[in-house]
């Protein structure tokens, strides 16, 4: 019986990771590269540097770019 409560208890924190991530990556799609750096600002304020955050938030525009998530500005 312990056995099936630790597995219903992983498959459920599974469930529940996977439901987050999916709403995370939805919530970001579709933005625009302007909104993509709005969003990455606040957060990574207190976290780095100027010319860091600078860098980090090309990469993920890069990256969200690359992958066809970005809607086009205007």
């Amino acid at each position: 019986m312990k056995k099936l409560v630790k597995l219903a208890l992983i498959v459920g924190g599974i469930a529940f990771a996977a439901k987050f991530v999916a709403a995370k990556k939805s919530e970001w799609r579709g933005l625009t590269e302007s909104e993509v750096r709005e969003k990455l600002d606040p957060w990574l304020a207190g976290r780095v540097s100027d010319e860091k955050r600078s860098t980090i938030a090309d990469i993920v525009v890069s990256k969200m770019r690359e992958r066809g998530v970005l809607r086009e500005e205007g």
